[in-house]
C-alpha cells in the first residue's frame, strides 16, 4: 500500500500542477480507493482459505458476500465523490476507480457462485466456467486500464526522455508483457479444452446415472462428463 501511494504521489506530483493542497487532497482521495481494493483482494484470499477447509459454515460466506456488496457500493459512491471534488481530472479518476471495481466484482461473482453451489442440490455446474471467465475478463480489463492510465500519464507529462519517461515506459512494457502473456495462456487452454472436447465422446446420462459419484479430478457432481476409451468418465 506505501509503495502503492509514493508512486501515484510521484507521478501526479510530475504530470499536474505543483499544488501540494490538490495533490494531497488526490492521494487522499487515491488512497482511500487503495484501503477498498485491499479489503476486496483479502476477501479473495479469504475464499481459498475456505474452499481448504473440509465444513464452513454458509454464514461465513454471507458476512463476506456482503462485506464485498458494501465495499462495491462505497467504490460508486466514492467515485461519485469525485464528480464534485476533482472535476477536471475525471478521466485520470475513472482509470482509477475501474481496477478496483473489477477487482470486487469478480471477487463478488466468486462467492456468489460458491453460494449457489451450495443452494442446488446437485451443485452448480457451471461455476468453474463463469469463476474462470469472471477472473480472466477482470484481469484483462484491469491490464487495459492500467496500459491507459500510464499512456495518459505520459501525454500529460510529455516525453521528454526524464527519469519519469523511463519509468513509465518500463511500467507501460510490464503491462504489455503481462496483457500478452495473459492472452497466450487463454489459447493454449481455449485449444487444449478444444482438444479434449473433440477427441472424447460425451458419456450418456444412463452411464452418469449408473456411476452416481463425484467427478475423479474435480470432485464435484458430474452431470456432463466425457467418457476414456477404458469407460472412465471426467468432467470438464
Amino acid at each position: 500500500m506505501l509503495n502503492f501511494l509514493l508512486f501515484k504521489v510521484i507521478f501526479i506530483g510530475a504530470v499536474m500542477d505543483p499544488i501540494w493542497r490538490h495533490i494531497l487532497r488526490l492521494s487522499m482521495w487515491i488512497g482511500v480507493l487503495g484501503f477498498m481494493r485491499i479489503f476486496s483482494l483479502l476477501s479473495r484470499d479469504r475464499l481459498d482459505n475456505l474452499a481448504t477447509i473440509a465444513f464452513v459454515s454458509i454464514q461465513k460466506y454471507y458476512k463476506v458476500t456482503l462485506l464485498l456488496t458494501i465495499l462495491l457500493t462505497s467504490n460508486v459512491v466514492w467515485y461519485i465523490a469525485s464528480f464534485y471534488l476533482f472535476p477536471t481530472t475525471l478521466a485520470f479518476l475513472t482509470l482509477e476507480f475501474l481496477p478496483v471495481v473489477l477487482d470486487t466484482v469478480q471477487v463478488l461473482i466468486k462467492y456468489i457462485t460458491h453460494l449457489m453451489d451450495q443452494w442446488r442440490e446437485n451443485g452448480f455446474e457451471s461455476k468453474r466456467w463463469i469463476n474462470y471467465y469472471a477472473e480472466l475478463s477482470a484481469d484483462v480489463l484491469i491490464l487495459g486500464c492500467t496500459l491507459l492510465q500510464y499512456l495518459q500519464l505520459m501525454w500529460m507529462h510529455g516525453v521528454s526522455f526524464g527519469l519519469v519517461d523511463i519509468v513509465l515506459f518500463l511500467n507501460v512494457r510490464s503491462v504489455l508483457k503481462n496483457l500478452h502473456n495473459k492472452i497466450l495462456v487463454y489459447r493454449e487452454r481455449w485449444r487444449a479444452m478444444a482438444y479434449v472436447r473433440d477427441r472424447y465422446i460425451n458419456a450418456s446420462p444412463e452411464e452418469l446415472s449408473k456411476h452416481n459419484d463425484d467427478c475423479a479430478i474435480c470432485r464435484e457432481n458430474m452431470k456432463t462428463a466425457k467418457k476414456l476409451a477404458c469407460g472412465h468418465i471426467f468432467h470438464l
